[in-house]
Formats: C-alpha cells, structure tokens, sequence
C-alpha cells in the first residue's frame, strides 16, 4: 500500500490559522507510507505536526528508521528541521537526501547550519539520532523491497528536484517550486 499526507502546503511563510484550516498554513512537508516504510519528503514547518504524530504512534513499534528527501534547500522547505522531534531520540536513523547548489557547501551543513546558537539553542552536535547526508543529482534511488524513487531536475533559481515514487505499481509525483521557462516565444 503507498499512501501519502499533507502536513504542509505553503510555500515561503508559514500562515497556520482558521482561514488556513481547510489547505493547511504550514510550510512543505508530506508524509509517505510504503507499507512499513516511512519517507519524509520536506522538512518545512509541517515537519512538527508530523514528528508530534510519528511520537504518538510510531515509537511504539520500535527505533525509528526514516527516509526523508529535500526537494531544495530554500528556507521554506527545511525549517521545520530544528523541531522535529525524532531528531532527538536515541536509536532513531535518518537518511537525509536532496540536491546541493554550490561547491562550496554540503547538504549536511546546509541543513545542520540551523542549529548553531546563533539561530536555535541546540547544536547539531547534540543531537541523539543518527543523521547521514546524501546530495542527489538526477538518478534513481533503490530503497529496497520495491520501493524507487527517481528524481527529475525543475526549474528554481537553486538547484531542485521533482521525485518519482514507485511502489508495487503505484506512484507519486511531487513537483514543488517549479517556474515557467522564459524565452519561449509565448506572448506574454
């Protein structure tokens, strides 16, 4: 079974409130669920409504195992990092996957950056679960038992990526920050 919830749909500000209630005020975040699988795609502000869910049910059947992918790194899309929870829990493993921009930077320190004090009061260094980082570029990401994901370049004034998830003949496709080429020889 591959089933997929929305926990944020904003982009650029959060705008949580009544008028927000029926599409959600949260920034990106979708929760997917392959069978037992877990996958994260975006950790923007939805990603502590979902880590609160995820303590509530998921804990329960044992340590933490979750993939999440980044669609880019604009701020919108990785806020929600600092509070989401399962970071913080022992025996909890994330691989954190997505595209890096510039040479110069990683996708850990992109990431990790948001928690030094100068931005949030705890370091990344003190985090209890087990982080590794994968930057991706166009390919196809076996993840076991079935489960793909490929990826496509969009067009976003920093490098961003579509995904394709497959699962036992079902897929997902998320396409966020995707702008219209120019030049193309339409009237407008």
């Amino acid at each position: 079974m591959l089933f997929v919830r929305f926990w944020g749909v904003r982009g650029s500000i959060p705008c949580p409130g009544p008028e927000t209630v029926i599409f959600g005020g949260n920034t990106a975040c979708l929760e997917i669920r392959a069978d037992n699988r877990l996958i994260i795609l975006d950790l923007g502000t939805g990603a502590k409504p979902l880590a609160d869910y995820i303590i509530a049910n998921d804990i329960k059947k044992g340590p933490l195992d979750i993939d999440i992918f980044i669609s880019h790194t604009h701020w919108d899309h990785i806020m929600g990092f600092p509070m989401f929870a399962p970071v913080f829990i022992s025996g909890t493993k994330l691989r954190i996957r997505g595209p890096v921009s510039y040479n110069d930077e990683t996708l850990a320190s992109i990431i990790g950056d948001q928690l030094s004090y100068r931005y949030w009061p705890v370091r990344q260094s003190e985090l209890s679960a087990k982080i590794e980082y994968e930057e991706l570029k166009e390919t196809t990401v076996d993840l076991g038992d079935g489960l793909k994901v490929k990826t496509k370049y969009l067009n976003h004034p920093i490098l961003c990526l579509g995904y394709r998830f497959e699962y036992q003949g079902k897929s997902i496709v998320t396409v966020f920050d995707h702008e219209p080429y120019r030049n193309l020889g339409l009237p407008f």
